[in-house]
């Protein structure tokens, strides 16, 4: 019995320092899609995860290559108690906020082992709005925590990629720091829209980007540009269908 409870306060004792404590995950985020390169930086505790990415240009090559930070960025919250995230969107010169579920990604765990940043990692698939990720995760450390809204694995993601090699997250430091900050959610003011209701606007501004296209090209006497493909990381479901080809 006395076994038993020494085991048991051991227990409680590293769940109140997981409680305490604070993770914080520099990314680099690759999309080859456009040609940027990006890093996210990643707050989380046991709670909330707040993720602030950052658009890099790249200028020179070779030993004088440099990466100049631009005034877009990306914020993103999560509130794993209340299961919701929240998240901004610009179009055009329009920005909303858009709220939704923690319930959009489905898991399926493979086999497969890697190493990054020294921690273990297993393997899942999931496929959302148009593409299929392969996520790289730990349970060595004690969060549940992943870039952009990737979220359902028990544990942190370090590397991120889609398996039509558009879209990288790879973790290049990872931080565990002994005291844990409130992590408050910065569109707590803001009206907030559901994904429904952006996929309307997004509609609605991809069909006028597309009609100046095609006025600019008729101006300038060329070809019009073709619009077959989606623009962006995330489909906007059922995009090639209602805004596309519509």
């Amino acid at each position: 019995m006395k076994s038993l409870t020494i085991v048991f306060s051991l227990l409680i004792g590293l769940t109140l320092k997981a409680q305490n404590q604070e993770l914080k995950i520099t990314y680099n985020y690759i999309n080859h899609a456009k040609p940027n390169t990006y890093m996210m930086e990643l707050v989380a505790n046991n709670e909330q995860v707040f993720s602030y990415t950052i658009r890099l240009t790249k200028s020179g090559t070779g030993k004088r290559t440099t990466y100049k930070q631009t005034t877009d960025s990306t914020k993103l919250f999560k509130d794993y108690t209340n299961d919701y995230l929240v998240y901004e969107e610009r179009l055009g010169r329009d920005y909303h906020v858009i709220k939704e579920e923690l319930k959009l990604f489905k898991w399926n765990e493979v086999g497969q082992r890697d190493t990054i940043l020294g921690y273990p990692c297993k393997t899942a698939f999931a496929e959302f709005r148009g593409r299929e990720y392969q996520a790289f995760y730990t349970t060595d450390l004690p969060f549940t925590a992943a870039p952009w809204k990737l979220h359902g694995l028990p544990g942190v993601i370090l590397r991120v990629i889609t398996t039509d090699d558009v879209l990288v997250y790879e973790a290049q430091s990872v931080e565990v720091i002994d005291h844990s900050n409130l992590i408050y959610n910065p569109f707590a003011n803001y009206e907030q829209i559901s994904y429904d209701a952006f996929c309307k606007h997004y509609k609605s501004y991809r069909k006028e980007v597309i009609k100046k296209r095609n006025k600019r090209a008729k101006q300038q006497n060329r070809p019009v540009p073709k619009n077959d493909k989606a623009p962006r990381i995330e489909v906007i479901i059922p995009e090639n269908r209602f805004i596309l080809n519509d």
